[in-house]
Protein backbone atom coordinates (compact mmCIF):
# COMPACT_ATOMS: atom_id res chain seq x y z
CA UNK A 1 0.00 0.00 0.00
CA UNK A 2 1.57 3.26 -1.11
CA UNK A 3 0.51 6.38 0.72
CA UNK A 4 1.66 9.94 0.14
CA UNK A 5 4.83 10.71 2.02
CA UNK A 6 4.64 13.41 4.65
CA UNK A 7 8.17 14.57 3.88
CA UNK A 8 9.61 17.13 1.52
CA UNK A 9 13.35 17.69 1.33
CA UNK A 10 16.02 19.83 -0.25
CA UNK A 11 19.77 20.14 0.15
CA UNK A 12 22.07 23.10 0.41
CA UNK A 13 25.81 22.51 0.59
CA UNK A 14 26.15 19.77 3.21
CA UNK A 15 22.85 20.46 4.99
CA UNK A 16 19.61 18.66 4.34
CA UNK A 17 16.27 20.36 4.98
CA UNK A 18 13.23 18.21 5.68
CA UNK A 19 9.70 19.52 6.15
CA UNK A 20 7.33 17.20 7.99
CA UNK A 21 3.65 17.27 7.04
CA UNK A 22 1.20 15.67 9.46
CA UNK A 23 2.33 13.03 11.92
CA UNK A 24 5.88 11.68 12.02
CA UNK A 25 5.30 8.08 13.01
CA UNK A 26 6.29 4.44 12.81
CA UNK A 27 4.15 4.24 9.68
CA UNK A 28 6.33 6.64 7.69
CA UNK A 29 9.66 6.52 9.55
CA UNK A 30 11.12 4.03 7.04
CA UNK A 31 10.89 6.69 4.32
CA UNK A 32 12.85 9.17 6.40
CA UNK A 33 15.34 6.56 7.60
CA UNK A 34 16.16 5.44 4.04
CA UNK A 35 16.51 9.04 2.87
CA UNK A 36 18.74 10.02 5.82
CA UNK A 37 21.00 6.98 5.37
CA UNK A 38 21.54 7.85 1.69
CA UNK A 39 22.19 11.51 2.49
CA UNK A 40 24.71 10.68 5.23
CA UNK A 41 26.54 8.24 2.92
CA UNK A 42 26.75 11.06 0.37
CA UNK A 43 28.32 13.39 2.92
CA UNK A 44 25.45 15.26 4.62
CA UNK A 45 26.57 16.57 7.98
CA UNK A 46 23.50 18.47 9.12
CA UNK A 47 19.75 17.92 8.98
CA UNK A 48 17.28 20.72 9.58
CA UNK A 49 13.78 19.44 10.32
CA UNK A 50 10.95 21.92 9.84
CA UNK A 51 8.05 21.14 12.20
CA UNK A 52 5.86 24.01 10.96
CA UNK A 53 3.32 21.60 9.42
CA UNK A 54 3.99 18.68 11.78
CA UNK A 55 0.98 17.45 13.77
CA UNK A 56 3.11 15.46 16.21
CA UNK A 57 5.65 12.69 16.51
CA UNK A 58 5.50 9.24 18.04
CA UNK A 59 8.26 7.49 19.97
CA UNK A 60 9.54 5.60 16.92
CA UNK A 61 9.94 8.85 15.02
CA UNK A 62 11.66 10.52 17.97
CA UNK A 63 14.04 7.55 18.24
CA UNK A 64 14.80 7.93 14.54
CA UNK A 65 15.64 11.63 15.01
CA UNK A 66 17.96 10.57 17.83
CA UNK A 67 19.55 7.92 15.62
CA UNK A 68 20.23 10.48 12.88
CA UNK A 69 21.77 12.84 15.45
CA UNK A 70 23.99 10.04 16.77
CA UNK A 71 25.13 9.04 13.28
CA UNK A 72 26.05 12.62 12.49
CA UNK A 73 27.89 13.12 15.78
CA UNK A 74 30.18 10.25 14.79
CA UNK A 75 31.02 12.03 11.51
CA UNK A 76 31.56 15.60 12.65
CA UNK A 77 33.60 17.47 15.19
CA UNK A 78 31.60 20.70 15.35
CA UNK A 79 28.20 22.17 14.49
CA UNK A 80 24.75 20.91 15.25
CA UNK A 81 24.00 17.68 13.43
CA UNK A 82 20.23 17.85 13.84
CA UNK A 83 18.39 21.14 14.15
CA UNK A 84 14.64 21.33 14.68
CA UNK A 85 12.84 24.52 13.68
CA UNK A 86 9.27 25.74 14.11
CA UNK A 87 8.64 23.28 16.93
CA UNK A 88 5.37 23.99 18.71
CA UNK A 89 4.84 23.54 22.45
CA UNK A 90 3.22 20.11 22.05
CA UNK A 91 6.11 18.67 20.00
CA UNK A 92 8.62 20.35 22.34
CA UNK A 93 7.01 18.54 25.29
CA UNK A 94 7.04 15.22 23.40
CA UNK A 95 10.73 15.59 22.54
CA UNK A 96 11.64 16.67 26.08
CA UNK A 97 9.66 13.84 27.67
CA UNK A 98 12.04 11.27 26.17
CA UNK A 99 15.22 13.36 26.31
CA UNK A 100 15.68 13.88 22.58
CA UNK A 101 16.06 17.61 23.18
CA UNK A 102 19.44 16.90 24.81
CA UNK A 103 20.83 15.53 21.53
CA UNK A 104 19.39 17.92 18.95
CA UNK A 105 19.26 21.69 18.69
CA UNK A 106 15.76 23.12 18.93
CA UNK A 107 15.75 26.63 17.57
CA UNK A 108 13.21 28.79 19.42
CA UNK A 109 10.66 30.95 17.64
CA UNK A 110 9.71 30.87 13.98
CA UNK A 111 12.27 30.24 11.26
CA UNK A 112 11.85 30.42 7.52
CA UNK A 113 13.65 28.01 5.25
CA UNK A 114 16.07 29.65 2.82
CA UNK A 115 14.06 31.00 -0.13
CA UNK A 116 16.36 29.37 -2.69
CA UNK A 117 15.45 25.87 -1.49
CA UNK A 118 13.14 23.83 -3.69
CA UNK A 119 11.56 21.16 -1.56
CA UNK A 120 10.54 17.98 -3.32
CA UNK A 121 8.45 15.14 -1.96
CA UNK A 122 10.45 12.13 -0.79
CA UNK A 123 9.74 8.84 -2.46
CA UNK A 124 7.73 6.62 -0.13
CA UNK A 125 9.47 3.53 1.18
CA UNK A 126 7.08 0.70 1.91
CA UNK A 127 8.34 -1.96 4.30
CA UNK A 128 7.00 -5.26 5.56
CA UNK A 129 5.56 -5.55 9.04
CA UNK A 130 8.76 -7.32 10.13
CA UNK A 131 10.97 -4.52 8.78
CA UNK A 132 8.77 -1.95 10.51
CA UNK A 133 9.18 -3.87 13.79
CA UNK A 134 12.97 -3.88 13.30
CA UNK A 135 12.91 -0.12 12.76
CA UNK A 136 10.74 0.33 15.86
CA UNK A 137 13.19 -1.80 17.88
CA UNK A 138 16.20 0.23 16.66
CA UNK A 139 14.45 3.52 17.43
CA UNK A 140 13.39 2.46 20.92
CA UNK A 141 16.84 1.06 21.70
CA UNK A 142 18.22 4.52 20.84
CA UNK A 143 15.71 6.13 23.22
CA UNK A 144 16.49 3.73 26.08
CA UNK A 145 20.26 4.07 25.59
CA UNK A 146 20.07 7.87 25.54
CA UNK A 147 18.07 8.44 28.72
CA UNK A 148 17.69 6.04 31.64
CA UNK A 149 14.13 7.28 32.27
CA UNK A 150 13.10 5.73 28.96
CA UNK A 151 13.70 2.20 30.23
CA UNK A 152 10.59 2.54 32.41
CA UNK A 153 8.62 4.08 29.55
CA UNK A 154 9.60 1.75 26.74
CA UNK A 155 11.31 -1.30 28.27
CA UNK A 156 8.29 -3.62 28.19
CA UNK A 157 7.31 -2.38 24.73
CA UNK A 158 10.85 -2.93 23.42
CA UNK A 159 10.98 -6.40 24.99
CA UNK A 160 7.68 -7.29 23.26
CA UNK A 161 9.00 -6.11 19.89
CA UNK A 162 12.25 -8.06 20.31
CA UNK A 163 10.29 -11.18 21.32
CA UNK A 164 8.11 -10.89 18.26
CA UNK A 165 11.20 -10.63 16.04
CA UNK A 166 12.78 -13.80 17.46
Amino acid sequence: MTTPTPFEAASSDRAIYVRIHGLGSMNNAATLEAFAERAIRKGARQFVFDFKKCAGVDSTFMGLLLSIANQLSEKRKKSAGVVLINVDDHAQKQLSSVGVDAFVTIKPGRTRLPSRLRLTELETVDVSDRERLKLMARAHKELVASDARNKAKFGAFLDAIVSELE
